[in-house]
Order: structure tokens, then C-alpha cells, then sequence
């Protein structure tokens, strides 16, 4: 179906699934030279931290500056053991397959012209290669070990590919956190991006498995650092933990490996996580803020038969991200949408 010069609108629901289904990162500790010897290693616990601060907080009165600061006194806290120099961090991958299908849509024409759209950007040029090539460089590089990569003496991955016993190994050094065309010829990394491939461009109901683990050798009795939970209310710091385990969510861990997008400016120095806005917490800013490179513009004007160049390389990667990506219709205000029967 031609689309140029079509007139293309955003359906007021509008929903895709994730296609990069990452599990909770579990931490655990050991030492460098056992990393092939599973039984030695162990879970690494989250302890409290009953402690005497300062205050440090711009613009505090002066009576309370030399007052000890009750929010810092009773914080979760984790560390590798004396005898232990090494972090390892497990967490599991699933890639799905179906991708360009809407989870849900109410507007069949728009359905109808984004599966085709994406049905051409799989069969025509490099661009879904180029997304799993980008995916395995973020694994091979433990991007997702977040701050348990910094100053690491050395970072070593294992990826275990479903039903293969031999892991593909990877020296995360030797993968730049920034140019993503450095390792293009590869062989492990080119073995794990057709793996990758092969999941985000099966068919409906097919998926492909993967096991990630990722060792850091930190030094002896080192901090190491879980997520930390979102506990707007309380003073003390709270870590993320399963079973007594400290572990890293799921969700830092997608970002970290969907950290992929360099196409929101010509000279951009570093990568973002694929987002509708480009939006980047850390640092207060949004990279695709507005028109035309926001994820909404784009969309609209690739389905309406425009050729937008790389950035359907980022559209796509925002399909695989998954989520709610609908329009506001026009009989929102009356609490329904447009398309609604009565």
C-alpha cells in the first residue's frame, strides 16, 4: 500500500510489547581465578549501616549544620567479602519475535501501513542488523554492570547461547562504551548479534534464549552497588534485593543494553537508551524533546511515506522497547475516544 502524501494520525491507543525481556540481575561474589568454578561462588547479602553523617545540604540553617543528618544514619549497604575480589552479575535475555504488530491498536489503517513500513525496513538495507549488532556491543561491554564498571581491573563476559554448553567470552574492555563500529568484524560479537537477530526478526511465538554473566574484578572486600530502590518517603537508603540477594532490576539492566541511539544529533559523542524523547535522567535532559526528531513526528512522517534516513533505525528500536505510545483523540476531553461506539 502506497503511502505518500497520506495523511497519517496517531490512534488514541497504541501499545507494543518489549522484544528485549531482560530477568533481574542477581550479584554474587567470588574471585577472579574461580570464574569457571560455579560452586565457589556465593550471594552477596544487603547489610544496614547505622551511621553518625554530617550535614551536607545547601542551604540548611545554621543550627542544624553541625547536627548529625538523620537521612544518611541507617542505609542499606553492600560489599564482596575479605576473602573475595570479584563481582559476578547473572541475569538471563529473551528476544521475541512479531515485531511492527501492535499489542493493541484502534485504528486499522495506521496498523495496517507501520507492519508494512516495518516489513520493508527487515527486508531492505542493514537497519535491523545494525540494532542487534548495537544490542550484542552493549552486552559484550557490561554497560549494564552501571557503576560496578567503574575502575574495574578487569571485566570479563560470558554468554551462554540456549542449548550451547561453551560460553562466547569477551573482554568488555575491548568494546567502546561510544563508537559502536569499532568491533564490526568481530567473530564472538558477530556470532551473538546473529543470535539476537534471529530473535527480534523471528515470527509470532518464537524467541530466542540467552544467559549473561558479567565478572568484575573489584578488590578484596569492595563495594559493590545494586539498584537502589525508589522510596520517596523514607530517610534511609534501600537497595534492591531478591531472596536476601543484592540484585540489579531488570529494568536498569534493558537500558543499559537498548543504550543505542546516536542518531538524535550528527555530532553526538555518546549513545542514549532508544526513548520517545530521548530523555536522560542522570543529567536532567531531553535529546528528542521536540520536533521533528521526537519519536511522535517521526513515526507520522515515516508512515506517511517520507523518507526519514537513519532515524528509522530509531523508530524501530522504540518498537522494540515496547510501551504506550498513543495520540490524544479528539473526544478525549469528553472521557472517550473518537473511535468509541457508543
Amino acid at each position: 500500500m502506497s503511502t505518500a502524501n497520506k495523511k497519517i494520525e496517531l490512534p488514541s491507543v497504541l501499545s507494543f510489547e518489549r522484544k528485549l525481556e531482560v530477568s533481574d540481575g542477581l550479584m554474587s561474589s567470588g574471585n577472579w581465578n574461580d570464574i569457571k568454578k560455579p560452586k565457589e561462588w556465593q550471594p552477596i547479602p544487603i547489610t544496614k549501616r547505622k551511621n553518625r553523617s554530617t550535614q551536607s545540604a545547601y542551604g540548611i540553617d545554621d543550627d542544624k549544620k553541625s547536627q548529625p543528618n538523620p537521612v544518611a544514619s541507617d542505609s542499606d549497604d553492600a560489599n564482596l567479602p575479605m576473602d573475595k575480589d570479584t563481582l559476578r552479575l547473572s541475569f538471563t535475555l529473551r528476544l521475541i519475535g512479531n515485531l511492527g504488530k501492535p499489542f493493541a491498536c484502534n485504528r486499522p489503517d495506521f496498523e495496517e501501513v507501520l507492519i508494512e513500513k516495518v516489513r520493508d525496513f527487515k527486508k531492505n538495507g542493514s537497519g535491523l542488523e545494525t540494532l542487534a549488532l548495537r544490542y550484542a556491543h552493549n552486552i559484550a561491554n557490561g554497560r549494564y554492570l552501571w557503576r560496578n564498571r567503574v575502575c574495574a581491573e578487569e571485566i570479563r563476559i560470558m554468554v551462554y547461547l540456549h542449548g550451547k554448553e561453551t560460553p562466547l567470552e569477551f573482554n568488555a574492555r575491548d568494546y567502546s562504551l561510544n563508537d559502536f563500529s569499532i568491533n564490526e568484524s568481530d567473530v564472538n560479537l558477530n556470532v551473538l548479534k546473529n543470535h539476537m537477530l534471529a530473535g527480534i526478526n523471528g515470527s509470532e511465538n518464537s524467541f530466542v534464549f540467552l544467559r549473561i554473566e558479567a565478572y568484575a574484578k573489584l578488590g578484596n572486600g569492595q563495594h559493590v552497588f545494586p539498584s537502589q530502590e525508589m522510596n520517596m518517603n523514607a530517610k534511609g537508603k534501600e537497595l534492591f534485593k531478591l531472596d536476601n540477594c543484592a540484585a540489579i532490576h531488570n529494568v536498569k539492566i534493558g537500558n543499559a543494553i537498548r543504550t543505542i541511539d546516536n542518531w538524535y544529533h550528527p555530532d553526538a559523542k555518546f549513545p542514549i537508551a532508544a526513548e520517545p524523547y530521548g530523555s536522560v535522567t542522570q543529567i536532567g535532559q531531553a535529546f528528542r524533546e521536540k520536533s521533528p526528531i521526537d519519536l511522535y513526528s517521526l513515526i507520522l512522517s515515516w508512515l506517511g511515506g517520507n523518507d526519514i534516513g537513519e532515524q528509522a533505525n530509531y523508530v524501530v528500536a522504540n518498537l522494540i522497547r515496547g510501551g504506550l505510545f498513543q495520540g490524544e483523540g479528539k473526544d478525549k476531553k469528553k472521557g472517550k475516544d473518537k473511535n468509541d461506539k457508543e
